[in-house]
């Protein structure tokens, strides 16, 4: 491993630009939050509800908020730290919103699968995102500390419509693509940029859940620049198209362990 972290470190020295895909094995785990007791407690009091089905998102919002410190942070500071000094572009699949903690210039991240940051509603009736309604979120808080009944919680509803609002995820029934298309413009016009320019590009996680979005790209960007060169690290499906050919090599561990292990000294 220490060969790899070595060249990895060396080619993005080297390297005019590097490309980030950050994919869904990156993604928190939220199987953290049901080993969270009160949680239990509350999908326990909710059952089958589904009028309360709205609470649970913004539960996952509280526990990322009170998130600091984890293996997630560790592996974002590791990933900052190398690449900061670079012109960079990441393109991450998380919707999380850990990147956006991560102290990463935010004109140079785009997150095509949304996030917690904004709402939207679920019928998309205007194309806009809406802030969350701060008294929507403090309720579920309160509720989470048994300071109110679950019967005093409403869930938010669309000014315009009266619809339900939803985080703006990829997901939802609508989904509101307004969210990250003017960045998306932004990640296009860098790519032009790579154009012939020695680029790096690291792949950390992005498995097939939406190959169309990092792996089949990343792939064809390294294939048709000659001067660029390609990790791909994965748990499972880290290996390479042929036609790479030896601009690219497939590395075959957890995305975050890597880089913390690798690089964390």
């Amino acid at each position: 491993m220490d060969d790899k972290i070595q060249e990895i470190k060396e080619r993005v020295r080297d390297a005019e630009l590097v490309l980030v895909g950050v994919g869904e094995d990156f993604q928190y785990d939220w199987g953290l939050l049901l080993q969270d007791q009160r949680y239990q407690e509350i999908e326990q009091e909710i059952g089958d509800d589904e009028q309360y089905v709205w609470i649970v998102p913004f539960l996952q919002k509280m526990k990322l908020l009170q998130a600091h410190e984890d293996r997630w942070s560790k592996a974002y500071d590791v990933l900052k730290e190398l690449i900061m000094e670079k012109n960079y572009f990441i393109l991450s699949l998380c919707m999380d919103d850990r990147i956006y903690e991560a102290g990463f210039d935010e004109q140079r991240v785009v997150t095509p699968c949304g996030g917690f940051r904004k709402m939207q509603c679920d019928c998309n009736c205007s194309g806009e995102l809406v802030d969350i309604p701060q008294e929507s979120y403090e309720a579920v808080v309160q509720y989470y500390k048994r300071e109110v009944p679950l019967s005093a919680l409403q869930e938010p509803v669309c000014k315009m419509c009266g619809a339900k609002l939803r985080f703006n995820q990829l997901g939802v029934s609508k989904y509101a693509e307004e969210g990250y298309l003017k960045q998306w413009d932004v990640y296009t016009k860098w790519l032009q940029g790579t154009v012939n320019k020695k680029l790096c590009v690291l792949e950390l996680g992005a498995g097939l859940e939406y190959p169309k979005i990092i792996r089949f790209p990343f792939e064809k960007i390294v294939f048709y620049n000659q001067k660029a060169f390609m990790y791909r690290i994965h748990p499972l499906i880290y290996q390479l198209g042929e036609e790479i050919g030896n601009r690219g090599i497939g590395i075959k561990e957890d995305p975050i362990d890597f880089l913390i292990k690798g690089f964390v000294k």
